[in-house]
């Protein structure tokens, strides 16, 4: 009988070591997800941020291509008036 006793508890003091070791090294492993993920929101943030740049830039161009278009059309419309005139003048 005492070495069932004995062995019940050394089982159960194995078991409570064993449970302690596993929380521990869950808790390690839980630090570094969490260092892993504030690195990974970090990097999306600095993404994100280059995609605004980038956004804006798109944007600006589009402006730029139509005020381009506007600009050439102004220019031929008076290449033509000069023309135009010049050859009215003739």
């Amino acid at each position: 009988m005492t070495e069932i006793m004995t062995a019940a508890i050394t089982a159960a003091g194995l078991i409570i070591v064993q449970l302690i070791v596993s929380s521990r090294q869950q808790r390690t492993q839980d630090i570094k997800v969490n260092a892993a993920l504030s690195e990974v929101r970090k990097d999306i943030q600095r993404l994100e941020e280059k995609q605004d740049k980038h956004n804006n830039l798109i944007e600006r161009t589009a402006v730029l291509e139509r005020d381009m278009k506007t600009a050439w059309k102004r220019i031929d419309e008076n290449k033509q008036e000069i023309a135009y005139m010049e050859h009215k003048g003739e």
